[in-house]
């Protein structure tokens, strides 16, 4: 496990994630890069560029797409709306050549993954962290799955508010009859999906065991619902002494500062 100062170096760019959360995304690396002499990588939500910066770092990582819908207002599953604007692709690149790493295996896609035209290209790990909705989660893996290879494996963050996302996923893949194997990581907000040979490898050797599923989703559902509660619903004095509930639209705040 890298220490905290070993961290801060693979990620030397502000990010919306914690330490727990880089640790598991480092040992998804190590994991793929165990059984890949060199690998692809495709991230879903750059932001800052903050969770690209390892994979940039790394000679056995060949090539990054970053795929994010820039300058937006997004829906978000705790009933707000989250503005990223003023956060362009060029700001991205400057905090990443700020911070000394060459952007020359980096390429980037402006808007949703649906928009993204079609390509041969293949990747070995996937990290999902654009709208946090379950539609547009739901909608990420779906087109990303027929750009993985057999052997892939894709991460998702702040999964307790796309859990009914990963439920649909987990049923998808039920269906289609694919090898994998899902894990919740303690302590954090990341999950993974392993895919393939990987879902039959020894994950124990990268990964703490990980949560119930069943307590990790209904521990998702009750936050989701307080989120949205104190959110969007108002309560008052009514008529004839009772109270009055209103919901309330979406309200837009900052997604930084």
């Amino acid at each position: 496990m890298p220490k905290i100062s070993e961290i801060a170096l693979l990620f030397p760019i502000e990010s919306q994630s914690s330490i727990r959360d880089k640790e598991f995304l480092l040992a998804a690396q190590r994991l793929i890069g165990d059984f890949a002499p060199c690998y692809d990588y495709l991230e879903i939500g750059s932001f800052l560029g903050g969770s690209l910066a390892p994979f940039l770092r790394d000679p056995a990582c060949t090539s990054i797409l970053s795929i994010d819908e820039r300058g937006k207002t997004l829906p978000d599953e705790r009933g707000a709306l989250f503005d990223y604007a003023g956060i362009t692709t060029q700001s991205m690149l400057d905090r990443l050549h700020e911070a000394g790493l060459a952007t020359t295996k980096l390429t980037t896609h402006d808007g949703p993954i649906d928009t993204l035209p079609s390509s041969d290209r293949r990747f070995d790990l996937a990290f999902i962290d654009g709208e946090h909705t379950d539609q547009a989660c739901f909608r990420d893996f779906l087109w990303a799955l027929p750009m993985m290879k057999t052997d892939s494996a894709v991460l998702f963050h702040d999964s307790s508010l796309i859990y009914k996302a990963i439920r649909l996923i987990d049923l998808l893949l039920r269906k289609d009859g694919r090898p994998f194997a899902f894990l919740k990581n303690h302590g954090s907000e990341m999950s993974a999906i392993f895919l393939g040979d990987f879902s039959r490898c020894d994950l124990g050797r990268y990964f703490e065991a990980g949560e119930d599923r069943d307590d990790f989703f209904a521990a998702s559902e009750l936050s989701v619902l307080e989120h949205n509660i104190r959110n969007r619903v108002r309560s008052g004095p009514g008529e004839e002494r009772l109270t009055s509930v209103t919901i309330d639209p979406p309200k837009s705040e900052k997604a930084y500062y």
